[in-house]
C-alpha cells in the first residue's frame, strides 16, 4: 500500500472514530442533563453554598462535553475532506 493510500485510510478511520465518539458524547450529554435537572430540582429552596458549587460543576462539565463533541465533529469534517482530496 502506498503512503498516500495509508494516509487516506488512516484519515478515514480517524474521521469515523471522531463521528462515533461525538455521537456518543451527545447522547451522554443528553442523559447527563436530564440527571442534572433532577439534582437541580432536589436542590430547589436550598440556600447552601455546596448546592451551588455542585450545580456549577455539573454545568461546567456539560459545557465541556458539548465543546468536546463539537471539536470532534469539526475534526471529522476536516479529516474526511482532506482524505477525500488525496
Amino acid at each position: 500500500m502506498t503512503t498516500v493510500a495509508q494516509l487516506k485510510q488512516t484519515l478515514n478511520g480517524l474521521a469515523e472514530a471522531s463521528k462515533r465518539t461525538a455521537t456518543g458524547l451527545a447522547q451522554f450529554d443528553q442523559q447527563f442533563n436530564q440527571q442534572t435537572q433532577g439534582v437541580q430540582q432536589a436542590f430547589q429552596g436550598s440556600a447552601q453554598n455546596k448546592d451551588k458549587e455542585v450545580m456549577a460543576a455539573l454545568q461546567q462539565a456539560s459545557k465541556a462535553v458539548k465543546e468536546a463533541a463539537q471539536a470532534l465533529q469539526q475534526a471529522a469534517r476536516v479529516t474526511s475532506q482532506y482524505g477525500q482530496s488525496l
